[in-house]
């Protein structure tokens, strides 16, 4: 996968999860997904896809035994040249651990993981201008926002990110995004109708709010809410 991909694209989300199963997700691009895996049950059900796809293919797999020549190769590699090490029972006995051991490391793999699930039937995920996630806001139906910290880029002192909602094309603010941690928020009651339509900001502002309410700083992200699961369905 390239360096920077956006989780709000449904495709990318889809080649993300085909390549966390296989491992090949750098450490930032794994963190990311990772974030949003913890509350997004769709993406939790393409990941188990892709483990159910990719164990067809195991099974379907020939076992291929290494050439002999391999683990002597290694210990001299090692400067293993003498003792146990030469024998050939002791790398046949090596082999089946080893083998075992890759069989556990598989099955261990394979067993489906449980993540943390925050509250809420909607996320938002705040990506920055290069595409790597800087927060995951998640809302609940009553207007309980809570704000998750990712990976921000940091920001020039006296500085920070700032929440907006459109209500009736006017910017409202929901406050200060936090520079570390998690933080709540709460929508105001004559705003939750809009929720689910309404469009979502982030601007950089001063850090104790923009000046008379109105964004002035350059715009970091901006989209929507998108439904992760209902009362009655998981999405």
């Amino acid at each position: 996968m390239h360096d920077t991909f956006r989780l709000t694209d449904p495709e990318e989300r889809e080649m993300a999860a085909g390549e966390y199963v296989l491992g090949t997700l750098t450490g930032d691009q794994r963190a990311e997904f990772e974030a949003l895996l913890a509350v997004s049950a769709d993406l939790q059900h393409s990941v188990e896809a892709w483990r159910e796809r990719l164990q067809l293919f195991n099974q379907q797999l020939e076992p291929v035994a290494p050439p002999r020549r391999i683990w002597p190769d290694i210990a001299a590699r090692l400067g293993l040249k003498t003792g146990p090490l030469q024998r050939l029972g002791f790398w046949r006995a090596f082999s089946g651990i080893a083998t075992a051991a890759a069989l556990i490391l598989a099955i261990v793999a394979l067993v489906p993981r449980e993540p943390a699930m925050m509250p809420g039937e909607y996320v938002f995920v705040i990506n920055q201008p290069n595409g790597q996630t800087a927060w995951i806001l998640n809302a609940t139906l009553n207007g309980k926002m809570m704000v998750q910290t990712v990976s921000p880029e940091p920001m020039p002192e006296g500085k920070g990110g700032e929440l907006w909602m459109m209500e009736n094309g006017t910017p409202v603010s929901l406050g200060m995004l936090p520079a570390h941690g998690e933080a709540t928020m709460q929508l105001p009651a004559k705003m939750l109708g809009l929720m689910k339509t309404a469009d979502f900001a982030v601007s950089m502002e001063p850090s104790a709010g923009a000046p008379g309410g109105k964004p002035t700083g350059p715009v970091i992200d901006a989209g929507k809410l998108v439904q992760i699961r209902s009362a009655t369905v998981s999405l």
